[in-house]
């Protein structure tokens, strides 16, 4: 009776999730804070999995990037393209890669929580097609998986060997340790809250970069906490902001 119970509970549980979780759609949606480019840098923001792009939005992340000099897009990258496996392909096809045939120079990616998830398996799946990266507080899966590479010595001193957390969530360490250890300045930034619950994992990426690339403050994992740390982030000019012709 019990484990007829808890079968039937599962049951309910995965079909109340999707039956909550928006159906992908192709191309990705997206929210663009210009009409016409009007800058050689694209900024490409990702949301958390209880977010939807529109949310940039109203949580004003979008009017003090473009008043940054920067063109800016919230994909509506939610958390069905995630279960579906296709959100890299869909930030590829539809997002990055017509971005590139418009003639942006400079493309970045900006994710929170599981945004920064799939801003770093888009590294994984499509190397060396975006400029830079900024995480705030990042997920980055298994508590294992973080354990063991702070175990190891942190992010760089990691061999990458593991059966720790799921496949995708050790790819995105993977391209994370790789993106750091170019030879080329990273142009990685990453910040979070001191109290968030990814704030361990989050300090294992921030440890390998200059200090002028981490950004923190008191806090948990919430926009109240993202949007100083996003204020910040551009008030330091970490992105090129060239006027395109």
């Amino acid at each position: 009776m019990k484990a007829t119970l808890l079968s039937l509970t599962i049951m309910f549980l995965a079909s109340a999730c999707s039956l909550f979780t928006p159906r992908p759609e192709t191309p990705m949606p997206m929210d663009r804070a210009q009409a016409e480019p009007e800058s050689d840098t694209l900024l490409v923001l990702l949301p958390g999995r209880q977010s939807r792009g529109p949310d940039f939005r109203k949580q004003g992340f979008l009017a003090p990037a473009k008043s940054a000099g920067l063109d800016v897009i919230a994909a509506d990258a939610h958390f069905g393209y995630y279960l579906e496996e296709s959100v890299t392909r869909r930030l590829h096809e539809d997002i990055v890669q017509p971005a590139r045939e418009q003639g942006y120079e400079e493309i970045w990616l900006m994710g929170i929580s599981l945004g920064g998830l799939g801003a770093a398996l888009y590294l994984s799946d499509y190397p060396g097609e975006v400029d830079g990266l900024i995480l705030l507080a990042p997920y980055t899966g298994a508590d294992a998986l973080r354990d063991e590479i702070a175990d190891a010595g942190g992010l760089m001193a990691w061999n990458g060997q593991s059966d720790a957390g799921k496949t995708h969530e050790r790819e995105a360490w993977r391209a994370l340790q790789h993106w750091i250890g170019q030879n080329q300045p990273p142009r990685l930034i990453i910040g979070y809250g001191e109290e968030d619950s990814f704030a361990k994992a989050n300090q294992l990426i921030a440890d390998p970069l200059p200090a002028e690339q981490v950004y923190t403050r008191a806090g948990r994992h919430n926009w109240s906490v993202w949007t100083p740390l996003w204020e910040a982030i551009l008030d330091d000019h970490h992105l090129p902001r060239e006027a395109s012709n």
